[in-house]
């Protein structure tokens, strides 16, 4: 039998008959078995060619829905001649994409990346900012990814360090995020990104150390061109207050990486990660155990969800691919997720998205203690939820709200906070 989770095609039960029942294959011929039944139609779909049982039968219904199926099924399985009844049941594909060094990214599938490719694999119409050391826009594996503005001002992006256009990447650090995001998917050649299309920003503000002031004008040239998602693989333990007030005037999602000095933010922040702002998913790393990388920043209250940070395969510069750890790696992940969402459905808002990526969380015990979710990035989950939901904004925040909050009495508040923001689908 079907349970309440399964996908299967309405109106169409598949049924399986034992060796003694004989059939002419005339149009009456299967009227005994199916006594009862209202259908339209009977095919076989399978000649048995073993004595031990024999054919293989569709049966159309006349009633397209569900439960005319669970019904049928039901009697069916009471008949002597039927050995087995059950829905015509929908699988994934399972996409994989031919590129050839996609066999190397175990993040990708340890997030269910192929699963959620069944949704989406991203949209032209969707732009990710790397606010970064700049993106080798020569790459063959992201080149017709790249970022141009709608007015065709600015190609690819723009350098806030030396305030030029020139927003090549010489130290790598960028190319690799921007790989994780956008990596062109299904072109046979090196890796794909979370989303195979994609426009991917490069948003340029320093080389290894990087600017405050650069970071800021990022920032607010993002805001200027609607760009909706942020991701930001860069942190310092100096706390700007005008840092945080822009990132809490960005109207996007910014994703920021947890920090790699295996502390915990929540005594020793790190900064923007550590930032209380709506807007921000803060992100740790874990390794293929799904375990808190040791280099991994973390804290119960102030690192949000986890995802793949050590050993991954991305791009570098000069065309080239290379493998790095770090939080920096596990943060275009989740901007990435972020990207496919909002491909999926274009009006979800930021605290949509939000929550959703935070609420789809797969939980592993040893992150209980470590982050908000107590779990990693799961793509699938995050789109099944979406998929069972109609209206995303009228039940995540409520949700996160009673599964997160480290105690009962924040529990309650939270919940009653939530419930007085549901119309604007706000996470508090």
């Amino acid at each position: 039998m079907p349970n309440n989770n399964s996908t299967f095609e309405a109106g169409i039960v598949i049924v399986a008959l034992n060796k003694d029942f004989v059939c002419s294959y005339s149009p009456d011929c299967y009227n005994d078995i199916l006594q009862g039944i209202d259908f339209e139609a009977v095919n076989i779909i399978f000649q048995s060619t073993d004595s031990s049982m024999g054919d293989i039968i569709s049966v159309q219904l006349k009633h397209n829905d569900n439960l005319s199926v669970i019904q049928a099924i039901n009697k069916l399985l009471a008949n002597p001649y039927v050995i087995y009844a059950e829905p015509s049941f929908l699988f994934d594909m399972q996409l994989i994409p031919n590129d050839p060094y996609f066999k190397y990214l175990w993040g990708a599938r340890q997030i269910q990346s192929t699963q959620a490719w069944n949704y989406t694999t991203g949209s032209a119409d969707v732009v990710v900012g790397v606010i970064d050391s700049g993106i080798d826009f020569n790459h063959p594996d992201i080149k017709s990814n790249l970022w141009i503005s709608q007015n065709r001002q600015y190609i690819d992006g723009w350098n806030f360090l030396d305030n030029n256009n020139n927003s090549m990447d010489t130290t790598g650090h960028g190319t690799h995020v921007a790989g994780t995001i956008g990596a062109v998917g299904n072109n046979f050649l090196g890796i794909t990104g979370m989303c195979w299309r994609v426009q991917v920003a490069s948003l340029k503000i320093g080389h290894i150390h990087f600017s405050l002031e650069a970071a800021i004008a990022a920032i607010n040239f993002a805001n200027q061109h609607n760009i909706p998602i942020l991701n930001n693989s860069w942190g310092g333990r100096f706390n700007s207050p005008i840092l945080k007030l822009v990132i809490e005037q960005y109207d996007g999602l910014f994703i920021a990486a947890a920090g790699n000095h295996g502390t915990n933010n929540d005594i020793l922040p790190l900064y923007p990660a550590s930032y209380d702002c709506d807007n921000i998913i803060s992100v740790a790393a874990t390794n293929q155990n799904n375990t808190l990388a040791p280099f991994s920043n973390y804290g119960v209250n102030s690192v949000d969800i986890a995802a793949p940070g050590t050993n991954i395969l991305g791009l570098t510069v000069n065309g080239g691919y290379i493998y790095n750890s770090g939080t920096s790696m596990s943060a275009p992940y989740v901007a990435g997720a972020a990207a496919l969402l909002k491909a999926y459905i274009p009006d979800l808002t930021t605290s949509d998205i939000k929550n959703i990526i935070l609420s789809s969380a797969e939980k592993h015990p040893n992150l209980s203690d470590k982050v908000l979710t107590g779990g990693i990035l799961n793509m699938n989950a995050m789109f099944e939820l979406v998929a069972n939901r109609h209206a995303p904004n009228s039940f995540v925040s409520y949700e996160i709200a009673n599964s997160y909050a480290p105690n009962s009495l924040a529990r309650m508040i939270l919940s009653l906070l939530a419930l007085l923001n549901m119309s604007e689908g706000r996470f508090s």
